[in-house]
């Protein structure tokens, strides 16, 4: 087999994947697509270049090393293309301490695990023309970002920098909100906008996306140069895009499509809004959207759950202050009417949390979160009374319980119907972050929405009202008095 029937590509999207341009380029959406396959082929064009420098990820590296992982399958394929020649040259070389292939050229290309966001310092000192992060839908976006500062060599001009990602859906991924304008409204490959490009550029520590170049163009501050987005391409494929599988394994399908209904419409149909039911604790279709707060409530709150950085090198993604207001009218029913969320320093954060209170009106209560120990304490009463100074009411919360348990009474309220939310523009940024949380630490989601929207509702629940009643009057003269 020549190199050249090694590197063809075996379909009309693997074609496209091979041919891409694109500074990112996202392969896969469904299990037999051959998107990791695909992924090392990729660096097959240049591996003849000297000073030609690759980069393969994973999360970990056994994962890289497993049995017919990424590192079994480079060696078979790059060993047929750059094979040992006696007397000529060495071919393709791998080398286990230092992780890496080396060409006969002088071309490498390295493997890497990286499993965690501070494990970026192991990656510091790492440049590479063209990167393949496989599995993509379990990095963080903080990670991929990282990777793209790493996506540069200029000892190597013949070859433009670019990145490549395969992934299968995943709905709480980051690559979600990447591929959107590649989807339709029920979260498929939307077949008249698939392998078309678009344009991306960081903003606030993420990517936002738009249809053209111009919309995203900047000129920097400090150096006057214009800054221009990043291209990017999704290129959904499935099984039946992968013609070598489908004829050296064609049972694979039937075992594709004995799945569940969600999994199949994951891993066949490349569906990305695709998730089990039951596996998180609330759920969008018990909370009905509503046009207008009730006119008439029996009590008011705020409550907020308070963070202090702004995004940093070191901190690219915070946590954020989140301040949920809630009411509860005379039936029963509560309502979220707002939700106000940004990152800000200590100082800036009370300043807009007065500016946030004198929209509320004075008649809404205002929760701060108070963290165990005695500076958490400190904090919470030092809020308090500068709050009192300004003629607001405010309480302290302590946070003691998990987040689970506060967030819980919320969740049954929902379920039963008692919950409803005001549209407004941030309704969707809201709902998907309480679907999202199931109360696993270990992944790396934002759950300050979680904690003030469980804390707004105890505080309605648990906050006894007075009725009002009028003292008769007692100055009235007795008729039947001497």
């Amino acid at each position: 087999m020549s190199e050249q029937d090694i590197i063809a590509p075996r379909s009309e999207k693997q074609k496209k994947f091979l041919d891409s341009t694109a500074s990112i380029t996202i392969f896969g959406g469904a299990m037999g697509s051959g998107k990791t396959y695909l992924g090392i082929m990729g660096f097959l064009p240049y591996i003849h270049i000297k000073t030609f420098r690759g980069l393969i990820l994973r999360k970990t590296m056994p994962e890289l090393r497993g049995i017919n992982g990424i590192l079994d399958v480079a060696l078979d394929l790059f060993t047929r293309v750059d094979p040992p020649v006696r007397g000529k040259r060495k071919g393709v070389q791998w080398k286990s301490q230092e992780s890496k292939f080396v060409f006969s050229s002088g071309a490498e290309i390295s493997l890497r695990g990286f499993e965690r966001e501070r494990d970026e310092q192991k990656l510091q000192g790492l440049q590479a023309s063209l990167i393949l992060v496989d599995e993509a839908q379990f990095f963080s976006e903080q990670q991929i970002l990282f990777l793209e500062s790493r996506n540069r060599n200029a000892r190597c001009p013949e070859v433009k920098p670019r990145m490549m990602l395969t992934a299968n859906p995943l709905k709480t991924s980051f690559l979600r909100k990447w591929v959107d304008k590649w989807l339709d409204d029920e979260g498929y490959p939307d077949k008249e906008k698939e392998c078309a490009t678009y344009y991306a550029s960081r903003k606030d520590g993420h990517m936002v996306f738009a249809d053209t170049s111009k919309e995203l163009e900047y000129v920097d501050e400090k150096t006057g140069d214009l800054v221009e987005p990043k291209s990017v391409t999704f290129i959904p494929a499935n099984i039946y895009d992968n013609p070598v599988l489908m004829r050296s394994d064609p049972s694979y399908i039937n075992k594709l499509h004995g799945m569940s209904p969600v999994d199949k419409a994951k891993y066949l149909y490349g569906n990305w809004d695709a998730e089990a039911t039951g596996c998180g604790y609330w759920k969008r279709e018990w909370c009905d959207i509503v046009d207008l707060p009730p006119l008439h409530t029996v009590k008011k709150v705020r409550a907020y759950d308070i963070a202090g950085t702004l995004v940093s090198d070191m901190n690219p993604d915070p946590d954020f202050t989140v301040g949920v207001l809630m009411s509860k009218d005379k039936f029963g029913t509560y309502y979220i009417e707002d939700v106000v969320k940004y990152r800000a320093r200590f100082g800036e954060v009370f300043d807009r949390i007065v500016a946030t209170a004198k929209e509320d009106g004075d008649e809404t209560l205002i929760v701060i979160p108070q963290d165990a120990g005695a500076a958490g304490k400190a904090y919470a009463m030092t809020m308090i009374r500068d709050l009192s100074e300004q003629g607001f009411y405010a309480k302290a919360k302590p946070t003691n319980q998990s987040k689970i348990t506060r967030f819980a009474p919320f969740c049954a309220a929902s379920e039963s119907g008692s919950i409803k939310i005001v549209k407004g523009e941030w309704n969707e940024d809201f709902i998907q972050e309480l679907t999202d949380f199931d109360g696993n630490r270990k992944r790396k989601r934002h759950d300050d929405q979680v904690d003030s929207c469980g804390d707004a509702f105890m505080f309605l629940c648990s906050t006894i009202q007075i009725p009002t009643f009028s003292i008769p009057d007692m100055t009235t003269t007795n008729s039947f008095s001497f």
